[in-house]
This record gives structure tokens, sequence and C-alpha cells, in this order.
């Protein structure tokens, strides 16, 4: 097989040495003493073979013989010669091919093994063997090739469609865009247009407008300067009777000073007067309950000394029965002088015993169920006879503690009787007392209002220009709703954070830059002086170092001290920054200068120490209390009045005289008596309440327990009579059996026996056991209650030696209270004398105050005629201001977005608008004062025209605009205002204009047109051009593509299904002749099944062998033998396809049974012809022996090789 299989060309894998240089035949290497050749030189010569080969000699049909060679090397190099010449191997297998013998399908021979493999084989593998002898694989590599460029052709066709596609849809997208941007041009221009006649409506009403209200300004403003006149001469006259008020004043506070005095020396002893008697009563009380304890324990002994009688009287009784008892038993030494049995009758006991319980074993039986029952339930009525004497003694002991209660409860209400009226006795020298109390402090209050009125002096000191900047932030606050107010009033600031404040202290607080604007325009006008504003919104804030939060102990961050409102966050912090304040100047100095911060330090006493190392020294008190008594001045005044309005109340309701002075009472130590006194008798009723459930409940109980006990009672009488009837029976059973026994040892009956012989009986033991549980029981709660007795008689004892000296302790504080008397009434008697001075001293400040009053009430009346002219002429400039910057964001929205007005005079360019940076400059209320702090922030005219020109919100407050200037030298062209909307300046015409210009923006803004639509459109059609071009060339591409594809699928079709068909029609008959049989005549069923239809070269094809008479089955199930039909079967079908002239099978027949190998070898028999020469390898007699020639192969010893021997048998066919 090696052989023939290498001059065929077959591949060396295929071989047994894949290294053809191992497959020369070296005979001379076996033999050791001949392996080389020494010369004289001492040169080896080796005697192997160098090269091998092997020649098929072929006949062809015509009878012409082909030599086919093939030889090997050393080198393992091939040469392949035809006819001796040599040839290349693709014309060595072309020569080959054309006798059919195609070498890569082998379809000329079968190796050894291969047989079942060729069957079970995958179905890609038999795809291919298929493809091979087709020839539809020498279009494969061509096929994938194609099938890769159809794709991609394919693909780049697609690609250029869409990219096409894309382009056309892009030039639709810009003829909208276009159309869109021509209506959005025309929206613009109309809005533009109405935005001009709205405009100028708007600006025709507002200086209409400014006019009238400039009129209305100047009659107001000389009106007013009329009253202020008329009105700073009463208050002249109303500072000078102040004054006198003042004078008699003093004298009163001195009066008060001898009264306020005279009473702390009062209430000095008072309270060790009021400690005394409260003692007093406390002891008063004790005592009571200490007696009435004596009276119950007295009466608790009296019942427990009974008790301990009757217990002492109980175990006397028992024990006398106890000794009656044991006299009716018959003593011990008695019993013992019974007979005495000997052996034989003791037997004879034994005996008669055993016969007594088998005759009367139910009645034993039956009595120890009697008596377990009789022992259960005497114990069950024992425990409800306890449980019963229990809930009687508790009725006794809960009747006796309610009875207690109740009388406990008659006691304390008497004492609470006493003590209401001792109490309402008392409420008028408490009344006398408490008023006398307030009026001590209101007096302390009033002394500290005028008192800080005097050092601050707020009146005297307030200077002009202080006023004047009060007045104009009052002001500022009431025209604008967004100003906050001072700095200094919105936070409650002490000494160090004052100091931290600085220059800040006075700032105004307002809402935004804008507000901050205004308020600087109103003031500049005004002339009030300069002012710094800061607007909360609009601050750059200092970041704040959250490490000195806890940096050192006694340094704390200023803006955690401050206390403020959260919306005054970010001003505050401006304000302060990081600053810390330190406790002390040493804390300061080490953060500073040990520590190296740069960190600005205020100490408690004003010391600083600047980021730049300067110190400045701390300030006074009084400087910094001037500062912020200011804003409390108003507040103290009114509290001045409400306190000298309730002294002056409680002057005409005092009660004088001595009897309720000296009647200072103490009336909450008797309503703290009472108060005890009812808790006492709330839980004292709880107690009753208590005592009366529980004496209801244990009464229940104790009725509910009785029915069970008389019932249990009645039942174990019922016991007691049934084991005593048993017992007789038992006892008539033994006394028949018995009855000659007892005669024979002289007893009446064998229990007697018994009794004599074995003691006393178990009753007389159980009887016993009761007597010794009862006396135990009774000694030892005669054992407790006797101890119970003793503890009563040491607690009497105790509570009567307690008794006598809380007695003694009474008389002792009695005296002392009695010691005090007398200093108490000279000091109530100087009293009266300085309160009938000091009624006198408020009778003429209250005259004075009337005088005040009247004038004061005038004045007001003035003031608020004032006021309210000042507020409407405030109202008016307000207004006027309003309209003002009304205009002035009208032209600058139409400077900002290029509007162009119609004007008679002048141009837009006239129009300036100032730039002003934001959080960096500052602006003053007065243009020849600056402000010297850099940290003030004012509006940008940028922002203020952005936030009055995007929406044509022009109707907002004026708090939201910024008035610059408005001397510009240009005149409006009003003719295009009719007339109508001359006369009409409602609120619904500005509405209809603001809802259409809204209306166009709305369009303008959802629109958002692409303008540059119309140039790019020619564009797009250029490179639209390009892409139908590209299109079509790639559509051209994918056509010769796709057809040249389907030509090689095609051919490549055809020839694999012709090579398919023809196997398929062709295996099942081989198959058929391969396994009939006598048996089995019609043989088995094979076929060949395609996986994909359409291209079967792309998939598997699956192999199917039914042997006769089985079911269907996998090929890998199948027997080796049926394997190898199957498979043989197969490889004659596509051997037949192409048939080569030879076809050598190596032992194919190794599985086959003799009946297959038979039917093979008659298979083989038949079709082979002249043309079709098989060629077996066979070790079985049965296969060779129907060959027409026979190779035998053998060894040649002497040669160590192979030789051969024929033998032709068609000589002997007859």
């Amino acid at each position: 097989m090696d052989a023939i299989s290498f001059v065929l060309g077959v591949h060396s894998s295929h071989l047994r040495s894949q290294n053809l240089k191992d497959m020369i035949y070296r005979s001379e290497a076996l033999r050791k003493d001949s392996d080389t050749m020494t010369t004289g030189s001492g040169v080896h010569h080796t005697r192997s073979p160098k090269k091998a080969h092997v020649t098929a000699v072929y006949e062809t049909s015509q009878g012409r013989e082909v030599r086919f060679m093939r030889a090997i090397n050393t080198n393992g190099q091939s040469e392949y010669r035809i006819n001796d010449r040599v040839v290349q191997y693709t014309d060595y297998n072309k020569a080959l091919e054309k006798e059919n013998i195609l070498v890569k399908a082998k379809n000329f021979l079968v190796f050894q093994g291969d047989v079942e493999s060729v069957a079970s084989q995958h179905p890609k593998d038999l795809t291919r063997l298929i493809e091979q002898i087709s020839g539809s694989w020498d279009y494969r590599d061509q096929y994938e090739d194609l099938k890769q460029k159809r794709d991609e052709a394919i693909e780049e066709s697609a690609h250029t469609f869409n990219k096409k596609r894309g382009i056309a849809a892009e030039i639709k997208l810009y003829e909208e865009q276009k159309e869109e941007a021509e209506k959005f041009e025309k929206l613009v221009a109309d809005k533009r247009d109405l935005t001009v006649q709205y405009l100028l409506w708007k600006l025709f009403h507002v200086e209409e407008k400014a006019r009238a209200l400039e009129e209305e300004s100047s009659a107001k403003n000389s009106d007013k300067d009329d009253l202020q006149f008329e009105v700073a001469g009463m208050e002249d006259n109303f500072k000078k009777a102040r004054e006198e008020k003042a004078l008699i004043h003093r004298e009163k506070i001195k009066c008060e000073l001898h009264i306020r005095k005279i009473t702390r020396e009062l209430d000095e002893q008072h309270p060790t007067s009021i400690s005394n008697m409260e003692k007093i009563a406390q002891l008063e009380k004790k005592m009571k309950q200490t007696e009435h304890s004596i009276e119950r324990i007295k009466r608790d002994g009296q019942q427990q000394e009974q008790v301990v009688a009757t217990l002492e009287k109980d175990l006397e009784l028992l024990q006398h029965t106890e000794q009656q008892f044991e006299a009716s038993i018959p003593t011990t030494a008695g019993m013992t002088n019974g007979p005495v049995l000997t052996g034989a009758q003791l037997m004879d006991y034994e005996r008669r015993k055993q016969e007594v319980s088998i005759k009367a074993v139910e009645e034993q039986h039956l009595l120890q169920q009697y008596q377990r029952q009789y022992k259960t339930e005497k114990q069950r009525l024992d425990e409800q006879k306890s449980k019963m004497e229990k809930l009687q003694a508790s009725e006794a002991e809960t009747l006796d503690d309610l009875r207690q209660a109740n009388e406990e409860k008659a006691s304390l209400t008497q004492e609470a009787q006493a003590i209401q009226e001792r109490l309402a006795l008392k409420m008028l020298e408490n009344e006398r007392t408490t008023t006398h109390q307030r009026e001590v402090k209101l007096n302390e209050k009033l002394q500290d209002v005028l008192s800080k009125l005097m050092e601050a002096s707020v009146t005297q000191q307030e200077s002009e220009k202080d006023s004047r900047f009060n007045e104009s932030v009052a002001t500022l606050k009431q025209i604008y709703p967004n100003v906050h107010g001072k700095l200094s009033d919105l936070c409650r600031p002490n000494q160090p954070v004052a100091t931290v404040l600085g220059r800040n202290m006075d700032a105004i607080v307002v809402e935004d830059d804008q507000t901050a604007s205004e308020c600087i325009e109103y003031m500049r006008e005004q002339h009030v002086g300069v002012a710094t504003f800061l607007p909360i919104h609009s601050l750059s804030l200092p970041p704040i170092n959250d490490r000195y939060r806890n940096f050192v102990k006694g340094a704390r961050l200023a803006y955690d001290v401050l206390k403020f409102d959260k919306q005054y966050d970010s001003v505050v912090q401006y304000a302060c920054g990081s600053t810390l304040i330190c406790d002390n100047l040493n804390i300061a100095k080490q953060i500073c200068f040990e520590m190296n911060e740069n960190v600005r330090t205020v100490t408690l006493d004003g010391s600083v120490i600047h980021q730049s190392g300067l110190m400045t020294g701390g300030q006074t008190g009084a400087q910094t209390t001037k500062k912020w008594a200011q804003s409390d001045v108003e507040e103290l005044m009114r509290n001045r009045d409400k306190l000298l309005e309730e002294l002056n109340q409680i002057s005409k309701t005092k009660r004088m005289g001595t009897a309720e002075d000296s009647a200072k009472s103490d009336c909450s130590n008797l309503n703290s008596q009472l108060n005890t006194l009812k808790e006492e008798l709330i839980t004292l009723e709880r107690r009753i309440e208590g005592l009366q459930g529980t004496l209801e409940n244990t009464r229940k109980n104790l009725t509910a327990a009785l029915q069970p006990y008389e019932q249990q009672k009645h039942g174990l009488s019922q016991l007691e009579a049934n084991i005593n009837r048993v017992q007789e029976e038992i006892n008539r059973v033994e006394d028949h059996i018995f009855e000659d026994f007892c005669a024979e040892i002289n007893v009446p009956t064998i229990r007697d026996y018994e009794a004599m012989q074995y003691g006393v009986s178990d009753e007389v033991t159980e009887q016993r056991a009761q007597f010794a549980s009862q006396k135990s029981r009774l000694e030892t709660q005669l054992a407790f209650e006797k101890d119970q007795l003793n503890e009563l008689i040491a607690r009497l004892q105790k509570l009567e030696t307690t008794l006598t000296k809380d007695a003694t302790q009474k008389s002792k504080l009695e005296a002392d209270v009695a010691g005090m008397t007398g200093k108490t009434e000279q000091l109530q008697s100087k009293l009266q004398s300085y309160e009938k001075e000091l009624q006198k001293q408020i009778h003429l400040e209250e005259q004075k105050q009337i005088d005040i009053n009247e004038v004061s009430r005038a004045l007001e009346a003035k003031g608020k005629n004032v006021e309210e002219l000042l507020r409407e002429f405030r109202a008016v400039e307000s207004e006027y201001e309003k309209v003002r910057a009304e205009r002035v964001a009208i032209f600058r929205k139409c400077k900002l977005e290029g509007i162009n007005l119609p004007l008679t005079r002048g141009s837009m360019d006239d129009i300036i608008i100032e730039e002003t940076n934001n959080n960096s400059t500052q602006r003053t209320a007065d243009d020849n004062e600056s402000v010297s702090d850099a940290s003030s922030v004012t509006s940008s005219t940028n922002s203020t025209a952005q936030s009055v020109s995007t929406d044509m919100e022009l109707d907002v407050p004026v708090s939201q605009m910024s008035i610059q200037s408005t001397d510009w030298e240009v005149e409006v062209d009003f003719s295009t205002v009719g007339a109508a909307q001359r006369r009409d300046d409602s609120a619904r015409l500005d509405h209809e204009f603001q809802e259409q210009i809204k209306k166009y923006g709305d369009e303008i803004e959802q629109m958002a047109p692409n303008l540059k639509a119309v140039s790019r459109l020619e564009g797009v059609h250029e490179r639209l051009s390009v892409a139908e071009q590209e299109f079509n060339a790639a559509r051209a591409t994918a056509k010769s593509a796709k057809e040249a594809f389907n030509l090689v699928k095609q051919k490549r079709y055809a020839k694999f299904f012709a090579a398919f068909s023809h196997i398929s029609e062709k295996i099942d008959t081989v198959y058929k002749d391969l396994t009939k049989s006598p048996t089995f005549t019609l043989g088995g069923t094979a076929y060949l099944t395609a996986e994909d239809q359409d291209e079967p070269y792309l998939e598997g094809i699956t192999y199917h062998a039914l042997p006769p008479m089985k079911r269907f089955r996998d090929m890998e199930q199948l027997s080796g033998g049926e394997k190898s039909v199957a498979a043989l079967a197969l490889l004659f079908a596509i051997h037949s396809f192409k048939p080569s002239p030879f076809f050598v099978l190596d032992e194919v027949d190794a599985a086959l049974d003799n009946t297959n190998v038979s039917t093979v070898a008659s298979y083989i028999r038949q079709h082979a012809t002249p043309d079709f020469q098989f060629i077996v390898i066979s070790l079985k007699h049965t296969l060779y022996e129907k060959a027409e020639s026979l190779v035998g192969i053998y060894r040649d010893q002497d040669l160590n090789s192979s030789k051969t021997m024929t033998l032709m048998l068609d000589q002997y066919q007859n």
C-alpha cells in the first residue's frame, strides 16, 4: 500500500512515515560488521543506498503501457518520471487524472482502517470528498473571491445610494430653511415696526405724565415748608414741658429709693420669718401625722395580740388532739408478742396470700385506683382550703386597711378645710405684698431705662447730619421696597464685632445693583449726604477659611458670632470676611505673630491687629454704646412711658395700712400645704378605690372558690365510701381463705396478725404526718406574728420619741418669730411716710404729664399732617422718578437694540450710556463727595438695559431700573401716534401691544431659521451631481461582479450536483446489493441528504444507512460490520461516478463476518471488468479465494527483505 500510494503521488501524511527519506530501504544497516569500510587513510565510507524509487506499470484501455515512476533521495526530494522522462508533479498528476486516477480524492484506494471512518465521517468532509470527485473543488477559491467582490460592490452601491439620498434630503431641508428664513425676516421687520410704534405711544404718555407730576410736586413742596415751620414752634414748647417733668421725676425717684431700701430690709427679715412659720406649720403637720400613726399602731398592736393569742390556742388544741390519737393506738410492745410461724406455716401464708391476690385481683386493682384518686382529691381539697383561708385573711386585712384609709381621708379633709380658711384670710395680705413687689420691680426697670436714656443723651447728642441721614434711610425704605436698612440695624453685634464691621457699620443694605443706583440718584438730587450701599445679590464675597472655626481655643470667626437673618448672610460675610475675635490680646498676638497667620484679629476690648501687622488700641464702652443706642432710643422711650403708666395705676389701686403691711403672709406656703394635702387626698382616694376593688375581687374569688370546695369535699366522701366498700370485699375473701389458718395460729383475722407482725398501719402513719405538718405550720405562723408584734412595739416607741423632739423644736421657733415682729413694725412706719411723699410727687408728675400729653397730641396731629403731606410729596417725587426712569429705559432700549425712533431734533447717537464696574467702584449720593471704601457696589447700565429690553417689560417698578442722565438734546417726533392712541393710555392697550410683540417674538424664537441656507443650497446641488455619478458607477460594478459570481456559482453547482445526483441514485442500489441475502431479498436502504439544497457544497452531506430489518439509527450507532458495509457502498457509489481503472482495498473486510465477506467478494467479482481492476488486500480466505489471481508477500531471511509470489486462480476455475 505504501508503494502504490507513493508512486501515485499520495501525500506523505497518509503513509507510514511522513519523512520520505526514511522510506529508503537500507539492508546493510542491519549488519554491524559491514556498516562502514575503513581505508588506509582512516576515512569511513558509507555503503547505504542514496535513493529509492517505485515504478507502476499501467496498461491503458488501448493496450499501451505507461510507466509511472517516483524516486526520492536522502534529502527527501521527489523526482517524477513518465516513461523514464522527468516531469513536473503537475504534469505527473494531470497524466494520472486523464486516466481518472484522482490523487486528491483518492478514488483508487482505501487505506487500512479507513472503511468505518468513511461511513461516519463529518458531513462537511463528505461534501469535500464529493467536491474533489466532481471537480467543483477547483472553483472553490474563485467562488470565494468573486463572492467577496460581489458583497463589497453591493455594499459600495448601497453606500453611494444612501449618500445620494442624504444629499437629496439635505437639498429639501435647505429649500425649506430658505422659505423659513424669508418668513423670519418678514416677522422681524413687522416686530420692529410694531415695537417702534409701541415705544412712541409709551414715550408720549410718559412725557405727558412727567409734566403733570412736576407741577404737582412744586405745589406739595410749598405746603410742606409752611407746616414744618409751625411744627418747629410746637416742638420747643414740648421740650420745656418735658424738662419740668424731669425735675419732678427726680424727686419721685428719691422717694422710691428710700422705699426700696426699707422694703429691702423688710424683705431680708421676711424670708426668715416666713421660713420659721413654714417650719412651725410643717412641724404641726408632722406632729399630727405622728399622733395619727401612734393611734394606728396601737390599734394594729391590739389586733396583732389577738392574732397571737388565737394561734397559741390553736396550737394547744392540736397538741391535745395528737395526744388523744396516740393513746388510741396499741403499743408496739404488745404487737411484737404475736404468734411466731414455722417454715411450713410461712409457706402456707404466702400461698394463701397469692390465692387472695388471684381471687380478688379486680377488687385490689379497683382499691388502688380509688386510693390514688382519694389521695389526689385530698391534696386538691387541702389546696382549695388553703386558698380559701388566704382569701379570708386577705379580706380581713383589706377591710382593716380600708377602715384606716377612710379615717385618714376624714382627717386630711378636715385639715384641708382648715388650711383653706387660713388661706382665705391671708390672700388680702398676699395681694399687698405682691403689689409692692411688682412696684419695686417696675421702679428698678424704670430706673434702668432712665439711666440708659441719660447716658445716651440721644436727643441732645444726635447731630443734624446723623438725623438727616437716618431720615433719608427711612425715606428710602418707604420709596424703594428693596431697601432693607443700615447694616448696624440688621444685626446685634457687641464691642469687638462693631470694631470688625468698621466703616460698614452705617452701610445701607439693598436687594440689587439697580436699587442701589436708584437710591444714589435720589440722595444726590436731595443733597442728603454720602452713603455706602451693599447689594445682597451682587457682592463679591471673600472666602471664609473654615480652618479658623476651631483654630485656637479662645478665637472665633466674627461671622459666626453675629446674629442676623439668613437673607443677610452674604452682606455680613462681605463685611466680616475671615476676621477672628479673640478673648484677649495675647491670643491675637499668638495667631498673628507666633503662628504667622495672615488674618485680621479683634479682641474683646476692641484692639485690632491688621493683616499688615499694624496694631490699634481698643475703644471705650461709651464710644460704642452711643453707636448702638441710637437704634433703640425710641424703644427705650416707649418702655419708659409704659412703666410710668403701670406705676401710676399701682399707686391708685394700692391699699395703705399697718394691718396689711404687717400681714405679709405665707400664702405660698399655705398654697403649697394645700396642694400637698390635695395630692395626698387624691392619692388616698385612689388607694381607697384600689382597696375597694381588691376587696370586691377577693370576695368574688372567695364566692367562686366555695362551690368547688364543697363539690370536692362531697366527692372525697364518696371516694372514702367506695374505698371502705371495696376493702370489705377484699377482707371477706381474706377471711374465707385464711379462716382455718387464723384458727391454727390463734388470731381473729389475718389482718390482726399482720398488724402485730409488721407494725402500725399506713393510715396511722399518714395521720401522724398530718399532725406534724399542721403543728409546723402553726408554730411558723405564730413566730411570724410575734415578730410583727415586736416590730409594732418598736415603731411605737420611736414615734413617741420623735413627737417629743418636734414639740421642743416648735416652741423654740415660735419664740424666734415673736422677736422679729417689733423691728418689722418700726420699718413699716417709715415706709408709710415715704409712700405718702411718693404719692404727692406722683400726683404732680401726672398733672405735668397731662400737660405734656396735650402738647404731644397737638404736636402729633400737626406731625401727622406734616407726615401725610411729606408722604404725598415723596409719593409724587417717587412717581416722577419712576416716570423719568421709564423714559430713560425706553431710550436705552432703543440705543442697545438699535431701534431708530423718529426724531425732530438730535439723533440716537446723542444718547449716552455710561459704563460702571460691578463690585469695584463706589457710587455716592453727592457729586462733590466721595466714599473711601471701595467695597460698595453699584449697578451696571448694561444689566439695567438688559433687564428692560429683553421682553418689553417696561412697566416694572422703578426699583428695578437704573437712572443716569436724561439731559439728551433729542426731541421725538410723535406725528405717527394717532389721536385715539394719544387719548388712550390704559393698561389694556399696553397689554395688546405687549401681547402682539410677544406673539411676534414667540414665533421668531420658535423658528430659529438658517440664514445661510440660500448660499449653501448651490453647493449641495453640485454634491448631488457627483453623488449620482458615483452611484451609477458603483451600481455597474456591483452588477458585473454579481454576474461573474453567478457564472462561477452555476459552474460549481453543476459539477457538484452532477456528482451528488449520480452518487445519491447509485448508493441505494449498491447498498442493497451488498446487504441482500436469501432471508432479506430486498436488502437495506441507504441515501444521502444535503443540508443546503440551494448550494449544497457550502454545507454538509449526511449519509444514512438502514440495514435490513433494523430501525433508523445514526451511523455512529451501527456495528462495526454494518459501518464497513455502509462505507463500502458509499465508496463503490462514489467510484462509479468517475471510476478509476483500478481500485485498491486494504483489509476492508476486517470487521465483516463470513456472510458479509462473501457478499462483498461476490459484488467485487460481478463488477470487475477488463477496464476496472480490483486489488484487494485481505487475510480472509473467503474473500481472496474468489480472486482471479493472488499475490503473496513473504520475508527473505537472507536478504532481510520482502519477496512476492503469484498464483493465477483462473486456471483452476473448473
